[in-house]
């Protein structure tokens, strides 16, 4: 189309045509042929096709792309009220930069416990919003319950891992989650802190005082990682030069997921920045995107001298199958306790489950 005497193609790009021009006979068809020519290559090639130009609702490999870049996720919002707004309640403070806190999470026995400690944690934390993301295909209602009752201003989202990933013998878990995190900050937000914290870490409280300053991204130790027992970032004159981690694998920031945060705003600057599906680089690959000058990172910890937060693990339970017991008083609380094991993923009632049973008191 021709605006103000230049041509704009569908990238925006301008061919100078010195005065407003009218295309008669064959110059009109061989300008309706290019035109036609040029959609046609712009929205099949998927170097070129937008994120919007492409279907969304599916998970899928990319027409001749082979990059673990390239899969789509599913995206689901469990408010069911407003799903295209998030569910929280107003942060009063509004001159205290927000915390934007991402935790994946996937159904396991302890997955409740974990959240539970983790959101008792982050409602001592002023200023923060929880973005809590689950690798399924629709939202478990008991984690938008505890979501709910915490009280802590959260978006809760849904993004299952692409099904091609699921077989690889270590799974890129988390990575889904946090692309969807991305997706929905870059839509939501403007400014703030980015922080990537896992549901089984532990937190020390000043970890969010020592991060909500951040100018641009900030590194900082995290303990209980690898045969070092730490993962940190090495400072020598206030400056980040290197990474004391036991397996550097080739990585140019050899980091925790739990050891970085950024500003929102820079995150804006590379609209493109994400995680890819490959077990161990995702925070290099996506540190590499937006990282365009080392002398921006900003070392905290006291120089990355002190542990703010640990990797810590929660032994896992299997969940088991369970036989009702025969009950010798009727209308206990039995019944109600055996709804909620298996609500919370901890037990299957069955027939056919192992038996068990109550002990009453004799004098009952």
């Amino acid at each position: 189309m021709t605006t103000g005497g230049m041509l704009t193609g569908s990238h925006g790009c301008l061919v100078g045509i010195s005065k407003p021009t009218m295309f008669t006979g064959a110059s009109a068809m061989f300008l309706l042929i290019y035109l036609a020519l040029w959609k046609y290559h712009d929205s099949t090639n998927p170097l070129l096709a937008s994120a919007s130009s492409l279907p969304g609702d599916e998970s899928r490999l990319l027409p001749g792309a082979h990059s673990p870049h390239d899969f789509l996720e599913q995206v689901m919002s469990c408010d069911l009220d407003e799903p295209e707004k998030e569910n929280v309640m107003l942060i009063k403070n509004e001159s205290m930069p927000i915390i934007y806190f991402v935790t994946p999470t996937y159904a396991r026995s302890v997955q409740m416990a974990e959240l539970t400690r983790l959101g008792q944690t982050l409602s001592s934390v002023p200023a923060l919003h929880w973005i809590l993301v689950e690798d399924a295909s629709k939202c478990n209602p008991m984690v938008g319950q505890l979501l709910r009752r915490l009280g802590i201003p959260f978006t809760h989202l849904a993004s299952e891992m692409p099904a091609a990933y699921k077989k690889l013998k270590t799974p890129p878990r988390g990575v889904s989650n946090r692309r969807a995190a991305l997706k929905w900050i870059r839509r939501n937000v403007k400014q703030g802190v980015l922080y990537f914290g896992d549901d089984d870490n532990s937190y020390d409280l000043r970890l969010f005082e020592e991060i909500r300053d951040t100018r641009n991204i900030s590194m900082f130790p995290v303990g209980l990682i690898g045969d070092y027992a730490v993962s940190a970032p090495v400072v020598h004159d206030g400056k980040v030069v290197g990474f004391y981690d036991s397996w550097p694998a080739g990585r140019r920031f050899a980091v925790d997921m739990a050891g970085f945060a950024v500003n929102i705003q820079l995150l804006h600057q590379f609209p493109n920045a994400t995680f890819i599906y490959q077990a161990g680089f995702e925070e290099d690959s996506f540190l590499q995107d937006i990282v365009t000058n080392a002398d921006f990172i900003e070392a905290k910890a006291a120089n990355c001298t002190e542990i703010l937060v640990w990797h810590t693990r929660t032994v896992q339970v299997p969940a088991v199958i369970l036989q009702p017991p025969t009950q010798t008083l009727t209308e206990t609380s039995i019944s109600g306790l055996l709804r909620r094991l298996d609500d919370l993923q901890l037990a299957t009632i069955s027939s056919k489950g192992k038996p068990s049973s109550v002990h009453y008191l004799t004098d009952v």
